[in-house]
């Protein structure tokens, strides 16, 4: 890897291009240039590696925002790999930054701290894709980059579903107070009273009132519902509690 230092006034951008093999020009695939931007240098590593193994050139990775707007003329990228990060709590200023540089560009919004943003929050983001930076399958993350560089929208499901259900949990325990809340969590997890107790270094009979007064101020009739709330499951009326959730509530 090497130290491009036309940027040299700010944080580094290493480049890419001089060590990668295109894969995708040996097999006549028309070839897309990327560039990462994020702060974490290991991540980054890992998905130039697999981008590389793929027939994916990626010219550079930019760890701060000034630096990947001056990629934009130096790379001519086709697909941004924009980490939560870099972009910040204002990924919407950063996101038209990028687009009044290049209104062709597509983009992929990487998240890197799911508690960190809202799902509602990703879904206005004018970018082609969502993927989980810490997302486990390669497979996944490559599908994710092959959509968008044909035109398409790509959207991490699994990590939409883990954000609404932060956001409902936090909707929730909200009415609660912190250690109201906090057993609340542990149930959700599936712990039982002994448990809660041990971990937050209460009696049993303490966490039984608590859980007596978030049932009440949560208008709930027990366990069961509790942990249905705190997920987001819920099936239609009249069908049975799923079986995992069923253990989990009876602990």
């Amino acid at each position: 890897m090497v130290t491009d230092h036309t940027f040299r006034h700010s944080a580094p951008v290493i480049n890419f291009e001089k060590d990668c093999t295109l894969a995708a020009t040996r097999s006549g695939i028309p070839e897309a240039v990327l560039v990462i931007a994020t702060r974490n240098e290991i991540t980054a590593a890992g998905m130039k590696t697999v981008l590389h193994a793929a027939g994916y050139r990626v010219a550079a990775h930019c760890s701060c925002e000034d630096d990947l707007l001056r990629s934009l003329d130096a790379y001519r990228p086709d697909i941004i790999m924009l980490a939560e990060t870099i972009a910040g709590r204002d990924a919407m200023r950063v996101v038209s930054r990028l687009r009044a540089c290049d209104c062709s560009l597509a983009i992929i919004f990487l998240v890197e701290e799911h508690h960190a943003i809202a799902a509602s929050d990703l879904l206005v983001l004018d970018v082609e894709g969502i993927l989980s930076s810490g997302v486990a399958c390669a497979k996944s993350f490559i599908e994710c980059v092959q959509s968008v560089h044909h035109g398409r929208k790509w959207i991490d499901l699994d990590l939409l579903r883990q954000l609404a259900i932060a956001e409902r949990s936090s909707a929730i325990t909200r009415a609660l107070t912190s250690r109201e809340a906090d057993i609340a969590h542990l149930v959700s997890r599936g712990l039982h009273n002994k448990q809660i107790a041990r971990v937050l270094d209460l009696s049993e009979g303490t966490v039984k009132m608590h859980l007596h007064h978030i049932y009440g101020k949560l208008q709930l009739e027990g366990r069961t519902q509790l942990v249905l709330s705190m997920t987001g499951v819920s099936g239609p009326a009249g069908e049975p509690t799923p079986p995992d959730l069923v253990a989990v509530a009876r602990r």
